[in-house]
Order: structure tokens, then sequence, then C-alpha cells
């Protein structure tokens, strides 16, 4: 019926499945008043006419004649108005679903039977059970299918040639991204991509995640691979930036192992090519591990480290990810450190002798109510005066600031201070005290370099918090600061903190300033979270200040001796003053946004100069010269511009080049050298195994279904969404369509025939 009525209507019924609604309209209804009065005179008009017929004409028919007579002045008249149908039609189409073939380089990796998974992806389409499967969605589905690598996107023919598989990265979610947007406003019945899930690169997939759910679109994913191989990875190599010649220093090693449990190896570092150090590691379980070791740097220079891990066995799946990288600088020189305190209490004592067993620092000392003839004893590190200049006083790399009468320190000595840190990159630690520091110096230009909100009613000497013994607690940033790392690992640091004597005192403060790390707190009732930092560090500045709430740490000697109290005081010393070994003159200092870059990356590097009196330079631009260890000859010459408003700093911005050792350097009254390493930035290797945690959950997430390649049959039942009603209007103008038309000259016909059987004129 609906097909009849369609097509009497000039429509091809075959483009639509139906009609759901319909409507008229008078295009000319502001003559309907008068087309009333019109079919109303004529229709009475028809009627005395029949009237006049023979008697003997029965009713039946002569109120037949009059209908029809009626209705076609109706339908002529209906012409003046021009009468139109609204039509609401329904089409079912085919919905589209977009198959994704990673082909990036982790899936020319090779498992079982030495086929890789691509080949083994790109067979399972190939075989006749794939060609079914793939005829059984095409039946009611238009299917595209396309490969993708990094950001690329192509179109594939699963019947082609073999897939080469290419690219340093996996941008999954790109290539997702892309095809949201290839077909916006079509109708989808979902998208399925065929991978190991080794996203590394692009668009997150929880953002592309986001943006199928909201446009209603699942995401069927094909996992390819083993997800339980045999593989271990080297993801992290942490060290200090600069080391001390000579000195034993710390080196991290993070790892990730998968289906190795038992198993056992080694990591080997080798700085510049040359094995240092080796640590020997029994795999207990899968997942993220660690190891430090420890090594002797015996030359300055600039080093590349590379650490790698050997299986015992030598039998994994990937051995491109065994090896990590990271960059560090050897200085042969000592750390100059100022020691300033009021009296020599406690703490004080303790740090002067741990300073002076120190080979490695070249320490002063000034107490404000100390003997000045101390200082004139041959080979005494005191001072006679507070140093009254910034010549004398930038000179340090680092000044410890103990509990000092506010008197003692003039506006002029704080200022002093504060362009210590602030202009000339200098390091402050702050350590606080029961007489002074830091509750007297509130609203003092020291309190303004401190990372701590003072309590606003502490205007006098702090008050003791020794009712009952404070056990300091890490924080996760302490957990993982190298200041804190008492043992070689994490855990291990963590429970030794645990076993530490109490303290008795700590300085009352409020809170940490917003942009501080807080690395160590005590209880505190009267805060909201219920802690209290004890050790906070932030940048102010070109420099750093690190607040140390407390003068107790000199307690952690008990019943073990000197040994944690020198780790810990020595391994904030190091970090504190590591920044000032990495310039050859605190007057010129050369700084970037990382130390090691992947090609391509922007290094964004920044230069802060000054005269030999202190005064910044003036210069609208620096040249610096960028060459490469690895090819000498090699030079680029690189401006850095003056910065607006901030005056003796310099900024320049490039881009990682070719893989290798680089090196900055400004020359002026005083050389600045910046150095840093790239590597290529072939992320496809870091992990071996098929991650199919990340494809399951992203399938769930968007209301997908996850399927491993050898169920790839499966993947058209979990398809349900197949088609879609598509819902349009049509108007047809009745009074000039050939139903109308056809249907006055049926009334027409009719009139006629009813007369000649009545045998009527």
């Amino acid at each position: 019926m609906t097909s009849w009525i369609l097509k009497a209507l000039g429509l091809d019924a075959g483009e639509v499945d139906g009609i759901i609604d319909w409507s008229l309209r008078w295009e000319t209804v502001q003559w309907g008043f008068l087309a009333a009065v019109l079919m109303g005179g004529l229709s009475l008009l028809s009627w005395v006419l029949y009237r006049r017929s023979p008697r003997d004409l029965p009713g039946a028919r002569r109120f037949l004649l009059v209908t029809l007579r009626m209705m076609f002045l109706g339908l002529v008249i209906a012409i003046f108005l021009q009468p139109v149908v609204v039509l609401t039609l329904v089409k079912e189409v085919p919905r589209t679903l977009p198959l994704l073939m990673d082909r990036s380089g982790s899936m020319s990796l090779q498992e079982s039977g030495g086929v890789s998974r691509l080949q083994r992806a790109q067979g399972a389409f190939a075989s006749p059970d794939g060609q079914e499967m793939l005829l059984s969605l095409k039946q009611d589905m238009h299917v595209p299918t396309f490969t993708f690598h990094e950001s690329s996107l192509e179109e594939w023919d699963e019947l082609e040639p073999p897939l080469v598989a290419a690219g340093e990265k996996t941008a999954v979610g790109e290539a997702v991204r892309q095809v949201l947007e290839r077909y916006r406003g079509a109708p989808l019945a979902g998208v399925v991509v065929v991978s190991d899930g080794g996203q590394n690169s692009g668009v997150s997939l929880g953002a592309v995640a986001r943006q199928l759910k909201d446009a209603g679109v699942a995401l069927y994913t094909v996992g390819v691979g083993d997800p339980k191989v045999r593989d271990v990875a080297v993801e992290a190599v942490e060290v200090r930036e600069v080391l001390l010649a000579d000195d034993a220093a710390p080196v991290t090693v993070k790892f990730r192992t998968q289906g190795m449990k038992g198993d056992s190896g080694r990591v080997v570092i080798s700085m510049s090519g040359v094995d240092v150090a080796e640590e020997n590691v029994r795999i207990e379980a899968d997942g993220l591990q660690q190891v430090t070791t420890l090594f002797i740097p015996k030359q300055r220079g600039e080093y590349v480290m590379d650490a790698r891990f050997e299986v015992d066995n030598g039998v994994e799946a990937l051995s491109e990810n065994n090896t990590g990288r990271t960059v560090l600088r050897v200085v042969d020189r000592r750390l100059k450190v100022l020691l300033l305190d009021q009296a020599p209490r406690w703490e004080f004592k303790y740090l002067e002798a741990m300073l002076l067993r120190e080979r490695r620092v070249d320490l002063s000392c000034f107490l404000f109510e100390g003997d000045r003839e101390t200082a004139r004893i041959p080979g005494s590190p005191y001072l006679e005066q507070f140093p009254a200049r910034a010549e004398d006083l930038f000179d340090f790399d680092l000044i410890l600031l103990g509990d000092i009468d506010p008197s003692l320190l003039a506006e002029d000595r704080l200022s002093l201070l504060s362009d210590y840190v602030a202009t000339a990159g200098g390091a402050l630690t702050v350590i606080a005290g029961k007489r002074f520091m830091p509750s007297a110096f509130s609203r003092t230009k020291l309190e303004q370099l401190l990372p701590v909100e003072l309590s606003g009613a502490s205007f006098g000497p702090a008050k003791s918090l020794s009712v009952r013994p404070l056990r300091l607690g890490l924080t996760p940033a302490g957990r993982e600061s190298v200041m804190l790392r008492l043992g070689d690992e994490p855990q291990a640091s963590e429970a030794l903190w645990r076993g530490l004597p109490p303290i008795y005192w700590a300085a009352a403060v409020q809170r940490a300033k917003p942009a501080a790390e807080v690395l160590l707190t005590r209880p505190d009732p009267s805060s909201a979270s219920g802690e209290a930092p004890v050790l906070a560090l932030h940048r102010y500045g070109a420099g750093e200040v690190l607040f140390v709430g407390t003068d107790n740490f000199w307690r952690f000697r008990r019943n073990v001796g000197a040994r944690y109290h020198t780790i810990l005081w020595g391994q904030i010393i190091q970090r504190m003053a590591g920044a000032r070994l990495l310039v050859e003159s605190p007057r010129a200092t050369l700084r970037s946004n990382g130390r090691h870059f992947e090609q391509g990356d922007r290094v964004q590097v920044y230069a802060r100069l000054f005269t030999e009196s202190w005064d910044p330079r003036e210069d609208q631009r620096v040249e610096a010269v960028l060459a490469t260890e690895d090819d000498p000859e090699r030079r680029e010459n690189v401006i850095l511009r003056a910065v607006p408003s901030q005056p003796g700093m310099y900024r320049a911005e490039l881009s990682a080049g070719l893989p290798g050792n680089y090196r900055l350097a400004v020359s002026g009254d005083e050389i600045a050298t910046l150095d840093f390493t790239v590597t290529d930035n072939n992320r496809e290797y870091t992990r071996a195994s098929l991650n199919e945690g990340l494809l399951r959950d992203l399938s769930a997430d968007t209301g997908g279904v996850y399927i491993p390649l050898a169920r790839l049959r499966e993947l058209p039942a979990a398809i349900t969404e197949r088609r879609t009603r598509l819902t349009s209007l049509m108007e047809i103008e009745l009074w000039s369509s050939p139903l109308f038309f056809g249907l006055i000259l049926l009334i027409l016909v009719a009139e006629w025939v009813v007369r000649k059987v009545s045998e009527l004129k």
C-alpha cells in the first residue's frame, strides 16, 4: 500500500522504506474564506439543478450525482488554494564500520614460529575464515579498511600484497581521531582497531575514548601478540646531573619485567662506552623494579651514561629496550659552603664537624656571637665578618642560614641574601631555631624567600613543640627525592625513616606556599590535613630555597652514630649546591627545559648574564655556538634575544636535531655552557608484550568489545547496530501532481457514467 501511494505521488518507492507521518498545508490559505463561499454556492446550485431532474430518478442516484459534482468543484477550487502534503519518510541505511590495521614498528616483532605480528594479523584477514567474517560485515554495512603508523592513515585492501611494518611511534588515538573526522556526520556502527596496544605517541587514548563515548560510537579492539612474553625493559636511569670527581655517587636504574619471575641478570653501568659499575639482579616478581648501585667518577668532563640489563640465559622477546640513557657532568672542584648562625647550637656543631671532614667541601663559617679571634687562627674556617659585598657573598655555592636575631641581619644584608638567590641563582637553606628562625622574620624579605607561610601570630620566638616526641613522615615527593634517600631502595629508605629516633622540636608554620614541594612533614592536629611541613623546597627567581623546620636532625645520631645524620646532610648539600656546579661562573648561566631530548623536541634555552660588578647585561641579543661532540666541524650559530622586562635574561628556542651530545656555549666576559643529549625517538620497542589490558579497557569504556586475534570470527556477532533509520521531510504540491488531476478526471468520468445510465443529458 505504501509503495502504491509513493508511486502515485511520483516518488521512487525504492528510495524510502515507509511513511511515518504526514500533514497538509495550504499555500494560499488567505483565499480560504472566498473558496468556502464559492464551494457552498456551487454545491447549492448543483443540488438545485439535480432536483429539477426527472421525478423518476432514484434518490440515491440523485445524491451520488450531487456528491460527485461537489467533489469535482471542491478539487477545482483546491487548485487555487494550492494544497501541499508534508511527508515524514523513513529509510534504513547501512552503517559504516571503519577497520584500522596497526602497522607500526612494534608489529614487526616476531613471536612463535618466526612470524611477525603484522603477518599474523594480515594472514588472519586473508584466510577463508577471515574473508567469511569480512563478507558477513559487508553484507549490511560499509566497511572501509585502513592501515596506520605514527600519524599516517592509508587506505588498505586486505587482499593486496603483505604490509610492511614501519614507523617509530604508535599513535592509535590519532588514527581513531582521523577516522572520526573523515566520517563526521555519517552513521557509524563502531570503529575496529587491530593492534598490539603499543600506544606511545599522538592524541591520548583517554581523550579519544571520551570523544567516542560522547558520539555514541563503540570501539572494537582486536589484540595481536602474546600478552605474556619474556621481556625486560629499562625505563629510566636516575643520577645527579653533576657529580664530583673521586666521589662515590649512586645511580638508580628502573626496569620493567614480564614473564621472567625467578630469572637473574645484571645491570651494567657505562660512561661514554666504558663500564664503571655492575649490580647483580634476581627478578622476584613481574612489574616495575629498580636497583641502585654506586660508582666513582674519576675524570672531569661531560658523559653519556648508559644502563643496560643483561639477562643470564639471554632468552627474551626483545633486546632493543634493554638500555636506558642519561647525561651528566663530572667536575673536579670543591663546593663552597657558608654556614651562618647566631651561636653554636647542637645542629651547628655537628654540621660544622661533618663539613670540615668532607674533602669535597670548602667550608666558611660565621657566628654573630662568636669570638672574632677564632677567625685569625691559621686554617680556621671562620670569617671575621659577614660578607657584605655581592662579589664576596655570591661566590658561595650554598648558604646555610641558622637561628639569627633579625636585628643582626639589617635590611641591606637581607636584600643581599635575596639577590644572591633571585639574581645570582644561589642556593639557600634556612635551618629553623627556637629563638628566632623563622617566626621573628615575619613581614621581612626573608619571609618572601621562604617556601612556607608563617603563622600570623608568630612575631616573637617560636613555641616549642616538645610536649611529646615528633615522628617525621615522608611525602610522595620525599620518597622520590635523592636528598632523603637513606637506603638503596625506596622501600628500604622509607623503613629507615620510620626507624629513626623522633625529634623534640619543630617550627610552627601555617602551610607550604602554592609552588613549594613538601618533602617531610610532622603531625599537626591544628591543620586541616593533620600535618605541617618540616622540609619544603621551591624556586625563587634564578635560585632555590630549602626550609628545614627543625634543628633536631642531630638526634638521628642516637644509637647509630653519625651515619644517617651524615648521609642526610651530605645529600642535602650535594643537591642544593649542585646547581652551581653546572656553570663555570655564576655571572653567566645557561639552563634549558631538559638535559635529554628526542629528535624533533623543542629545546628552550635561557641565559642569565651579568657583568663583573653584577650588573645585568644590556645587549639586545647574544650569540652562542652549538656544537656536537660526534662531529666537531658541525657548528651552528644560535641567537639569544633579550627577554623584555627581565634585565640580563636572554632566550632562544631550537629544534633537537640528529642524535648526539651537544654543547651550547655563550662567550663574553664569562663563558657559559649548556650540555644536552639528543636520542632517536623510536619508542616502539619499550614494551614487547601485547597491552591487552589497555585494549580491553578502551573497548569497555566506549561500549565495545575486546577480541583476541585467534577469535576474530566472533567480531560480526559483537556488532549489533548495523543499520540505522534516517528520516527526512518531503513536500509534494498536490494541486500539480498527477494523482490530483487523475482524481479530477476519475470523478468526471464517474459522473458521466452515472448520467448516461440515468439517461440524463
